[in-house]
């Protein structure tokens, strides 16, 4: 938020021409390296992947119809595609940029200064929880097949949670992660978007689309793929994410001019990765927890310019440290049953 701040006062000092011109060089490098990065990953597991399949030697009994399957389920070379496709749209957006893309009217800079003062206590919280999880998970053993015994033990397992009613299993399994690359992302994503509520909106709001979104997803992900296992925060992220589009779009003239675009991009990229990558992500909890966001952004976010987004009644405030508890007493439970101080 300092940083959109920041480019206003620096184009004070250059003309338009020079800053547009300077902006665009620096969103080109940046596709170019992303480019880059993204093609060496997706050839070289291109290139593994066809070793792998075509040499008889290595006898893995894998054949070569396989391939495709197996490149797509391979979380490193849908990485690879992800920095390839973002830096494709950088560079298609370093040619179509214009001035008032990148320029700050005096409300939205007066705004973005005041939301730069508030500190994301909300988020500083949950992300700990999210961390020290995974930390204990990790500390779990690997059960007979191959999984950690915590995906068993706290995961979103669906059958036993329909026919056990271990619903419980809902919020645990949000704090449960299929590795380092997985809380790696989900957490950077959790706390990008998870402060910015803090900062536009309000902590309470931010709690509170967070838990509802993780409830969300879970009951979708439950009625549309009723069988295996499921973890990960995703499903409340995308809530988050819901929630700021919405917001974007009745507080248009509060934020920078490309706020709305970039939430509409985080969507349309999640869901084209979700696509790809249908095999390794639930979509179905995405799905759910992104209902839950602009559901929540369209009964909460005022409509009215003159009324603050900030202010929340003493209900919702009371309601949000609610959420929280709730949050910090499931992930709380979950580190219990992995380390089998509790058992259901």
């Amino acid at each position: 938020m300092s940083l959109l701040y920041e480019r206003e006062e620096n184009l004070q000092e250059q003309t338009p021409e020079e800053y547009l011109l300077q902006y665009k060089k620096q969103l080109k490098n940046r596709a170019l390296w992303s480019i880059g990065v993204g093609l060496s990953i997706v050839i070289f597991n291109i290139v593994l992947m066809w070793i792998i399949v075509n040499l008889p030697d290595l006898d893995l009994g894998i054949s070569r119809k396989d391939f495709f399957s197996l490149l797509f389920r391979n979380v490193f070379f849908l990485i690879g595609l992800f920095f390839l496709v973002a830096g494709l749209w950088w560079l298609y957006e370093s040619r179509k940029i214009t001035l008032e893309d990148i320029t700050l009217s005096p409300e939205a800079a007066a705004f973005i200064e005041k939301a730069s003062e508030i500190r994301p206590t909300y988020s500083y919280i949950i992300l700990a929880c999210l961390v020290t999880v995974f930390f204990f998970q990790l500390m779990t053993l690997i059960d007979r097949n191959g999984d950690f015994r915590a995906f068993t033990i706290a995961g979103l397992v669906k059958p036993d949670t329909w026919e056990k009613n271990e619903y419980w299993r809902i919020l645990t399994s949000a704090f449960l992660h299929g590795g380092f690359l997985h809380i790696y992302f989900n957490a950077q994503a959790f706390y990008g978007f998870a402060s910015l509520i803090e900062a536009v909106s309000n902590r309470a709001r931010m709690a509170l689309v967070f838990l509802f979104s993780i409830i969300g997803g879970g009951l979708m992900s439950m009625i549309f793929l009723p069988e295996g296992i499921s973890v990960g925060a995703s499903g409340g992220i995308m809530g988050l994410i819901g929630y700021l589009a919405v917001y974007g779009y009745r507080r248009k003239r509060q934020l920078p001019p490309n706020f709305l675009r970039s939430m509409l991009i985080n969507i349309g990229f999640v869901a084209a990765f979700g696509i790809v990558a249908y095999r390794i992500i639930d979509n179905f909890a995405h799905l759910g927890g992104l209902l839950v966001g602009l559901i929540y952004g369209l009964l909460t976010v005022p409509r009215r310019i003159s009324e603050d987004p900030r202010a929340v009644t003493p209900l919702t405030e009371a309601a949000g440290m609610i959420a929280m508890g709730v949050l910090v007493f499931f992930a709380i439970l979950t580190i219990l049953l992995m380390t089998e101080y509790v058992v259901f």
